[in-house]
């Protein structure tokens, strides 16, 4: 049910895209501004993951100075569609966001920007900016940095809500659920839905979210999927802290999943190539 939920309001919001594109001829709305509000900070997407504790997706917004942060609860089929656009992965059957874009993109339209700029009732909210500020469209905040992902589209949090968001968090004393970082590379739980929209048949291993320029370097990228460290399996985050924290000196080679495919790298234990 929570899925069907999720697709009707996904489709909802095509219907309000394809409405706003059919109106090119339709008069300026004045109150649809085509620049950003002083108060409205843009941010970037940080990170897409699953709280264990609430058993939620969330998408994690910094801002420019990566100094405030704000985490949303998103759905499960939304935390893909912006995970993959992170990572610059295309899926291999296209989502709704990439429906709406195509759209959006051949009746000679564009996204502006999305804001997010509201919560009420502990829920957010956002709106979709296009043509200049021509049209707006209100939103849920997970389609809408879905979109603007997929669009290359820049992403604005109202001000206030970096403030209201400190009272708010994910897990028990709000706050953001754990990564794992050692070898140069910054990784996350994968979920099973994360793990089926990589290409694998079950969520085995750990998703590589940031990496190091020397890690980079040695063959490692976003999104790859670390399923061994050394000979050891890697189940989880404790697995690759655990391993990871083992190797004192030397090389260690890594075992990959990248777009279903087996691949070794081999580094230093401080993250280097070797």
């Amino acid at each position: 049910m929570k899925a069907v939920g999720g697709r009707l309001l996904c489709l909802l919001l095509l219907a309000a895209v394809v409405a706003a594109c059919s109106c090119g001829r339709s008069p300026f709305n004045s109150s649809a501004s085509a620049k950003p509000s002083p108060d409205d900070v843009r941010v970037q997407v940080a990170r897409v993951g699953f709280d264990d504790q609430t058993g939620s997706n969330y998408v994690l917004l910094l801002d420019e100075t990566e100094s405030r942060e704000l985490p949303i609860m998103i759905g499960e089929s939304e935390a893909t569609a912006i995970l993959l656009a992170l990572h610059g992965i295309k899926p291999q059957r296209p989502f709704t966001h990439d429906l709406i874009r195509s759209i959006i993109g051949q009746t000679g339209n564009s996204v502006d920007r999305i804001v997010i700029g509201d919560m009420r009732d502990e829920i957010y909210f956002a709106t979709i900016y296009m043509d200049g500020g021509r049209y707006t469209i209100d939103s849920r905040p997970s389609d809408a940095i879905a979109l603007a992902m997929n669009m290359n589209a820049p992403i604005y949090v109202n001000n206030k809500l970096f403030e209201l968001s400190s009272t708010m968090g994910l897990g028990a004393g709000g706050k953001i659920p754990n990564t794992a970082r050692a070898l140069g590379l910054t990784v996350e739980q994968l979920t099973p839905d994360l793990a089926s929209a990589f290409g694998q048949a079950d969520a085995r291993g750990v998703l590589v979210s940031e990496v190091d320029p020397s890690a980079q370097k040695a063959g490692v990228a976003r999104g790859d999927i670390v399923v061994k460290v050394g000979d050891r399996e890697v189940k989880a985050l404790d697995d690759f802290s655990r391993d990871a924290a083992s190797i004192k000196s030397g090389a260690v080679t890594l075992t990959l999943d990248r777009d279903g495919s087996s691949r070794t790298i081999t580094l230093a234990a401080d993250g280097g190539a070797r």
